[in-house]
């Protein structure tokens, strides 16, 4: 232990440095342990040759520390610092300078240079020691330094040369997931085709399990198909346990099973893992599973955050291992929705009758606020709509709530629906209204696989569109000055463009692919024929009259993109009458979604 006693006359209190930048899969600490072994046996030496050395302590940082970079924290190395600043420490013994820093030599030589204006000696088993006032010693140092940074710096590139090598001639660089195993390649280098690169390539496990399940890849394709089963299966009630098809009631069967995990596989340091729904969902939610390739997206403290498919620059269609997937890419991309929501709790109370036009985000009020549903039990024709701001008073707006019956408001709105569908071939403006809901009806309904794919092209397109007016804004700023500021700005705007443009033409293919006739003979259907005298489109014996709440807001989302209820001028009704609400209500009909122009 360090005591507060402060350094004094020629007496050196010394400490020991060690540190292994690169922890071993074994967890083996050889390195440090030889370090701290030769830092002691120099103390010790030189308290033999008669010097009054006092031996303070180790300094021992946790494997995986490295000197290299400025952003790692490294708090023993702080910690020794603070001892020397504070006079308990006046010599620090390491194996190699490089133990020490490997930081850029202008960046080494301020804390070097404090250390020996502190009367501190650096000492090194290896390469001699170190003081104040000995320009040789601090030449010495800085050499030293230098040195070690540019191993390190020359290690970094040629590692990052290699990997980027790799990449570019389709090898995998990075952990290895789970249920797949690396399997060898050899390839001419394309700068030297004399020479031969050997780059890996995922392909699945195939290492023999003992159990109900013969394969990690089996394992990860039973944990799809159950999610998959589970989606839209009610919760289980408190007590009951977990719901066999979430996550957690997956990994508990896993672990009752005693299904192994890649730590139990492998036998490394998490042979005691356990089956973990986090991880789990992670696994699920990797594009890799489905045999694409894939680039992680990490926060700003590099943990992954999530995952992007790999996409051809100009086609934007993605870009598939070549080992195949593990799960069917249908069943995969299925199960995303579900993995995205896991956890957050949504849906109705039970025992509570939605009403149609809440939860839309199409219902309104005159002063731009929405309307929501309040629902009687006791008399439901009284049930109703109204303003969600109440009776707050705002300048220029309606004066009290603005409230409208519920049952006659959603009559009202589907008997429009269903006058404007009848009247499509006589009418340009609603054939127009159903071709967009014909698109509507395409996208809700198409393949899974498409609906997420249609959902990460827009994604990219989004950001593509977003990087463009950064561009734009930075080159206004004065930030892509001269020739070369110039190059780089054009092959940048190119770059997104072309992101922007392929994402464009393959959502594009998605909306022809995903356009269907629109199934109006069913909607329109009824007991009667709709040329018979009495038929009713949403009266007893229709389509509407049967279908669900569900059914019928999904029909409404397909024509309707806004409902505007205006306050009644009126006050009261004649007795015995219905109010009349029609001219209270404004439809705003669909219409395809208006594209912003491009800067030039």
């Amino acid at each position: 232990m360090i005591t507060a006693e402060r350094v004094t006359g020629m007496t050196y209190h010394a400490a020991g440095y060690d540190r292994q930048s690169e922890a071993r899969a074994n967890k083996s600490a050889a390195s440090p342990a030889v370090q701290r072994a030769n830092n002691r046996a120099e103390a010790e030496r030189r308290k033999n040759q008669g010097a009054d050395v006092v031996w303070v302590g180790h300094f021992s940082e946790k494997l995986g520390t490295s000197a290299f970079r400025s952003d790692k924290e490294r708090p023993e190395f702080e910690r020794l610092l603070n001892a020397c600043r504070k006079g308990t420490v006046n010599m620090i013994i390491v194996d190699y300078v490089s133990r020490f820093s490997r930081l850029e030599v202008m960046d080494a030589i301020p804390i070097v240079t404090e250390l020996l204006n502190l009367g501190v000696v650096i000492v090194s088993t290896a390469e001699g020691e170190f003081r104040k006032n000995s320009l040789m010693d601090l030449i010495h140092i800085i050499m030293r330094l230098d040195a070690a940074h540019n191993e390190s710096r020359n290690k970094s590139r040629a590692v990052s040369g290699a990997h980027a090598l790799a990449r570019s001639l389709g090898g995998y660089v990075g952990k290895v997931p789970f249920a797949f195993e690396l399997e060898p390649e050899a390839l001419p280098n394309p700068d030297n085709p004399r020479q031969v690169i050997v780059i890996q390539h995922l392909v699945h496990s195939r290492m023999k399990l003992t159990g109900q399940y013969k394969s990690a890849p089996a394992i990860l394709r039973e944990a799809a198909r159950r999610f998959h089963e589970g989606m839209g299966q009610r919760t289980h009630k408190r007590g009951e346990g977990h719901r066999p098809g979430s996550l957690t009631g997956i990994c508990a069967s896993f672990a009752r099973d005693r299904v192994p995990t890649i730590g139990q596989m492998t036998g490394k340091k998490t042979a005691d893992s356990a089956w973990d729904p986090a991880t789990l969902r992670r696994m699920l939610r990797d594009p890799l599973y489905a045999g694409f390739d894939r680039d992680l997206i990490k926060n700003a403290a590099g943990k992954v955050t999530g995952y992007r498919i790999k996409r051809d620059p100009m086609t934007q269609r993605p870009i598939e291992l070549r080992c195949g997937p593990i799960i069917d890419p249908k069943v995969w991309w299925a199960i995303q929705p579900g993995l995205e929501s896991t956890g957050q709790g949504k849906g109705q109370a039970q025992g509570t009758a939605p009403a149609l036009l809440t939860a839309m985000e199409r219902l309104y009020c005159e002063c731009t606020s929405v309307m929501v549903g309040h629902r009687k039990t006791a008399n439901p024709s009284k049930s109703s709509y109204h303003c969600k701001r109440g009776n707050k008073v705002i300048p220029g707006t309606h004066e009290g709530t603005c409230t409208i019956n519920m049952y006659a408001t959603d009559d009202f709105v589907a008997r429009a629906i269903f006058a404007r569908i009848q009247m499509a071939e006589v009418d340009e403006e609603t054939a127009e209204m159903l071709a967009e809901a014909a698109r509507r009806w395409g996208v809700l309904n198409e393949a899974p696989e498409q609906a997420g794919e249609r959902t990460e092209l827009t994604a990219a397109r989004a950001d593509a569109a977003r990087a463009l007016e950064e561009l734009y804004e930075d080159r206004k700023a004065g930030l892509y000055a001269g020739a070369i500021g110039t190059k780089a700005f054009r092959a940048a705007v190119a770059e997104h463009t072309l992101r922007m443009n392929g994402a464009e033409e393959r959502l594009a293919e998605l909306d022809e692919a995903a356009t269907p006739t629109l199934p109006i003979e069913s909607w329109l259907s009824n007991d009667l024929s709709a040329d018979d005298e009495g038929y009713d489109p949403v009266g007893e014996g229709s389509w509407w009259h049967g279908a669900s709440v569900d059914d019928r807001r999904e029909l409404v989302a397909l024509f309707i993109d806004r409902i505007v209820i205006n306050k009644s001028k009126v006050i009261g009704s004649a007795p015995g009458r219905p109010a009349i609400i029609g001219p209270r209500i404004s439809i705003e009909w669909a219409k395809p979604p208006v594209e912003d122009d491009e800067d030039e």
